[in-house]
């Protein structure tokens, strides 16, 4: 009997072994991409499928003609005749930008239990009714050009950027600067602004060209470098022979007739060269402008009084750096008071006015000194003056400051003698004094308190009403209110099973836990919520989101071998299932 025993343990661990070996040989990745022939406005789905066992997205290196970005993970699993195979495909989705063969790869792709080199063949050829066009540059592209050579630090210049588009090429109009500008050196973002929009012949093709213009201001002389890598919508027919199932990439636009596909413009490189305002012959009231302007000066009023004010507005109007000028600074001013000058607001957009008060101290003052204001001009490449004034000022002495004085006279009579107005009259004696110490009831503190509270109740009321009134309004807002809360409830269900050591009430309330956060946050059926409907829902990297799914989905059917049952296993898949849907909380679906 002992020996009997001793072989069927020996037979086992002889079976054991054998199906440790089938397993690992069963571990397989490859990669496909379908269709492998496209046309030139087409697209294709790359994938790279790990069939019994882990794997991380590969990096795929950079083609030219192909445009192969990672949309994200998607998982299968499959049982027949008893015998499960689980399956985790990472999704690229490829953009040709010209005809041609390409091939994709060799590239290594690491697994549990090896590694392997994969490679895919995509052929891009055109429709039958283009008979020109290899490359997407040939139908579309942007042309760049400035309109002053040369221009001078802080001297405003014109870039035009023409946008050429080949009948044909539908566009949702929509343009996007994504890179291509100097990155320092230049005063603000550049603003572009469609101005114009014609049809025009080139090269035998009719193009929709549209202008786009925008004003550049360098702090700093030097050279700059131009490139703007501008970005258009495509608006192509969805091919309609696509099905790759509910894991693939376009499914959630499916039922679409048509797609937007980004793509970025060919654009010829520009070299500016912004030369530096020169130091010789700099007088000494220049104030920073640079362009070319015009300077006007307003003295008002003209008669005054010994001590009264005066105001200078001055303005400063052309094209230039206007921002940057600071207000002029008088010559010859003796006997004024000044203040500092000070920006007021223009109702002209190319024009910068400031304001300043003096002060004549005399009545023999007769003109207010000239104004003079020095800026570099960028057209004759010189400094310019221009002076404003003197300004003609007729000024009266003081009058007499004197105080009312009652004197008594020899004859009895009292004489009135004004010495000036600086007599204060005091107030009568108040009836109580009130210490300054002493707090009235009205000034505590709680009584402000008592006052405030009724706005305070009356805030909340309205914040809980409109709350209440919106939830009820939007059944998916108020589903998405409810999502952590039932979440936790099959968690708590899950703790008091892993203390009771029922793994099957464990793993089927973590499903749940899964199934109904998702459900709510979606705004889905329980029924309808599985990893390739959540993952596809998620925003970026969701490779944990799906693991979780596959985990607890084949650990509830018993498909997962080893240390299923285990505490440690347990409370750590409850960890890791609670710390994802904390992530997920935070995400915006």
């Amino acid at each position: 009997m002992k020996r009997e025993i001793r072989e069927r343990k020996h037979l086992w661990a002889v079976i054991g072994v054998l199906s440790l070996t089938a397993a690992c040989f069963a571990a397989d990745v490859q990669m496909s991409i379908e269709p492998n022939l496209i046309s030139l406005l087409d697209r294709a789905v790359l994938k790279v499928e790990f069939i019994d066992t882990k794997g991380d997205a590969v990096d795929i290196p950079q083609i030219d003609g192909l445009d192969i970005r990672y949309q994200g993970q998607s998982s299968e699993t499959r049982i027949i005749n008893l015998k499960s195979t689980s399956k985790a495909v990472h999704n690229y989705v490829v953009t040709p930008s010209r005809t041609g063969d390409f091939t994709i790869g060799p590239i290594t792709a690491k697994f549990n239990g090896g590694s392997k080199e994969l490679t895919a063949h995509l052929r891009v050829i055109r429709k039958a009714d283009d008979q020109e066009a290899q490359a997407l540059s040939e139908l579309m592209f942007s042309r760049l050009s400035i309109s002053r050579s040369d221009p001078f630090v802080q001297e405003p210049f014109n870039l035009e950027l023409k946008i050429f588009i080949r009948e044909g090429i539908q566009i949702d109009g929509n343009f996007s600067m994504v890179g291509g500008l100097p990155e320092s050196g230049i005063d603000g973002e550049p603003a572009w602004t469609v101005s114009d929009r014609t049809r025009i012949e080139r090269n035998g093709s009719i193009f929709t060209v549209y202008t786009l213009n925008t004003t550049v201001k360098t702090l700093t002389s030097g050279r700059f470098h131009f490139e703007p890598q501008v970005q258009v919508n495509m608006i192509v027919p969805r091919q309609k022979r696509r099905s790759y199932g509910f894991d693939d990439p376009f499914f959630g636009d499916f039922f679409g007739r048509q797609e937007r596909r980004p793509f970025i413009l060919d654009c010829n490189p520009l070299d500016i060269d912004v030369r530096p305002v020169p130091l010789e012959g700099r007088p000494a009231g220049f104030t920073g402008g640079v362009g070319v302007f015009d300077f006007n000066v307003d003295a008002s009023p003209r008669e005054v009084k010994a001590g009264e004010p005066v105001t200078l507005k001055m303005a400063i109007s052309g094209n230039g750096n206007l921002s940057k000028i600071t207000p002029p600074d008088l010559q010859d001013v003796a006997n004024f008071k000044r203040y500092e000058a000070r920006a007021i607001p223009s109702d002209r957009p190319d024009e910068v006015c400031f304001e300043q008060v003096i002060i004549p101290q005399t009545d023999s003052i007769t003109n207010i000194p000239p104004v003079s204001f020095s800026y570099f001009n960028t057209r004759t490449a010189d400094f310019r003056t221009i002076t404003r004034g003197p300004f003609p000022i007729t000024v009266k002495p003081a009058p007499l400051q004197a105080a009312t004085v009652i004197t008594a006279q020899p004859g009895g009579r009292p004489e009135t003698r004004i010495l000036g107005h600086d007599i204060v009259y005091l107030k009568p004696r108040p009836k109580a004094w009130i210490l300054e110490t002493e707090i009235h009831w009205y000034r505590s503190t709680g009584f402000r308190m008592v006052l405030v509270l009724p706005i305070l109740l009356l805030l909340g009321t309205a914040v809980l009403t409109a709350r209440r009134n919106a939830l009820a309004g939007n059944a998916a807002l108020a589903r998405r209110h409810r999502a952590p809360k039932a979440a936790r409830a099959q968690i708590r269900r899950a703790e008091q099973a892993l203390r009771a050591g029922d793994a099957s009430a464990f793993y089927e309330a973590l499903w749940l836990a899964l199934t109904e956060y998702f459900a709510n946050r979606l705004n889905l059926a329980p029924g309808e919520i599985t990893g390739p409907v959540v993952t596809g829902r998620l925003p970026g990297d969701n490779g944990k989101v799906a693991a979780l799914f596959d985990e607890i989905e084949q650990r509830r059917y018993g498909i997962l071998p080893g240390e299923t049952g285990t505490e440690d296993s347990m409370r750590l898949l409850l960890n890791r299932l609670t710390n994802t849907l904390k992530q997920c909380e935070r995400m915006k679906l």
